[in-house]
């Protein structure tokens, strides 16, 4: 049979599922599937169980759980009330103190747990009311909270990257360390954002009242605030980039730290222990399905060969155009379908194919790893259905509209677009870091 003609019954067979609301996991099985008991006999499936039982069981997803069931225990820790009251107490003064303070917030989030929505739901319901209250603009009391917690998945730790290490190989503690640089960077380009606008238009984010201090002792003692957040992010990276701990093993570690951190605040109950397995166990089998059923497909096109001719295509690209055009090809693909949707379905379904033809053009994986992460990460925020969009729709009151929260994020994904392109100009700022540590995977 025609590969073309194959490959367009697959396809159609899969966006017609997918436009009819079956969830993208199950529409690659099912996909996957049925066109093998179409095109081959039932006795072809054994190679489905292999595959599933194959991705079920690599170690290296065990680190998945760990990392949601610790930003569930975050929610419950007390941590983001805190340190929402020391950072108001040290920069309260400056205009626009409160969108910097929560996309300060969102990246010490972001450095433990690794999702991209976690700061929306642990800082979002203490800063939103907060900037309302002081008649902050939603341009940026919105932008800060969703841009903020976006970087979740390039600030280490990240559930994306250990997807991508899972279908390539790499070393997960390594593509850690190369979104550090990347990640911070937009952090530092949103405060930057927040400032020069908070300066041009005051009335945008006011300082705080002059009626309001507080003394040096108050200050002083609100820094207790960063202990427990700064436990977490030193037991887990430092432990995985020194080697003492594989990254499975530091998210334990995070995990168990979350929990005594929850202890020291006295929020360490039965019922969140409860809801926070739970959370975990929900994510992780919606990530698991993901990764069942790219792998599934991947291995349905390359039994149709569809993988081979993609692969020829981006060849001819890479000899036509290079490297430069061979990756403009894929962060267009990425960009593209970031708007529709989510980050690990993307993984699943493009590394399979874009990944051999880094390796062939003889581009360092590492690099277009964390150039890959980049782009996934703008998809959370990039209309009309970026993930983050809705998880804020979720905790705004009735009066914000989607149209607010999408003109309010376009500035911070131009920012996200700059600091790709400057990693993209600048390699050192995504290999410099792996380059200079030793990980156990």
């Amino acid at each position: 049979m025609d590969t073309g003609f194959t490959t367009a019954i697959v396809l159609s067979m899969f966006f017609f599922l997918l436009i009819i609301g079956l969830p993208v996991a199950f529409c690659l099985i099912s996909t996957s599937i049925i066109c093998t008991l179409a095109f081959w006999s039932p006795s072809a499936l054994y190679m489905s169980a292999a595959t599933v039982w194959d991705q079920s069981t690599k170690d290296i997803y065990l680190a998945i759980p760990m990392f949601v069931f610790l930003a569930s225990m975050l929610e419950a820790s007390g941590i983001a009330e805190n340190l929402y009251k020391m950072f108001d107490k040290w920069i309260g003064r400056l205009r626009g103190s409160l969108g910097i303070t929560s996309v300060l917030m969102c990246t010490i989030m972001d450095a433990i747990s690794g999702l991209g929505a976690s700061g929306i739901v642990t800082i979002g319901p203490i800063a939103l009311p907060e900037m309302t209250k002081r008649k902050y603009s939603k341009q940026i009391s919105l932008g800060a909270i969703a841009a903020g917690s976006a970087l979740g998945p390039l600030i280490p730790p990240s559930v994306i990257m250990i997807i991508i290490a899972g279908y390539t190989g790499l070393s997960v503690g390594k593509l850690f360390a190369g979104g550090l640089f990347p990640g911070l960077l937009c952090s530092i380009g949103f405060i930057v954002y927040i400032v020069v606008l908070c300066h041009v238009r005051p009335k945008m984010g006011p300082a705080l009242a002059s009626g309001v201090t507080f003394t040096w002792a108050e200050k002083l003692t609100s820094l207790k605030a960063v202990v427990a957040p700064m436990f977490l992010i030193g037991a887990i990276m430092g432990s995985i980039y020194s080697g003492i701990c594989t990254p499975t093993e530091g998210a334990a570690l995070g995990a168990f730290g979350a929990m005594i951190c929850a202890a020291l605040n006295r929020r360490l109950t039965f019922k969140e222990l409860y809801q926070a397995s739970k959370v975990s166990i929900k994510v992780t089998c919606m990530v698991m399905w993901l990764l069942i059923g790219g792998n599934l497909f991947a291995g349905l096109l390359n039994a149709l060969q569809v993988t081979d001719s993609m692969n020829q295509v981006l060849t001819y690209i890479h000899e036509a155009y290079g490297n430069f055009g061979l990756i403009s090809v894929m962060m267009l693909i990425v960009f593209f379908m970031g708007m529709f949707i989510d980050g690990a379905a993307i993984t699943v379904l493009t590394m399979p194919v874009f990944f051999p033809a880094i390796v062939n053009a003889g581009i360092d994986p590492l690099w277009f790893g964390i150039l890959f992460t980049m782009n996934v990460v703008i998809g959370y925020l990039t209309p009309p259905f970026g993930m983050n969009l809705f998880y804020m729709k979720g905790i705004t009151p009735q009066d914000v509209s989607m149209m607010d929260i999408y003109r309010s994020i376009i500035p911070y994904v131009l920012v996200m677009v700059l600091v790709l392109f400057l990693t993209w100009v600048f390699p050192e700022l995504a290999t410099w870091l792996p380059g200079t540590i030793d990980v156990n995977t």
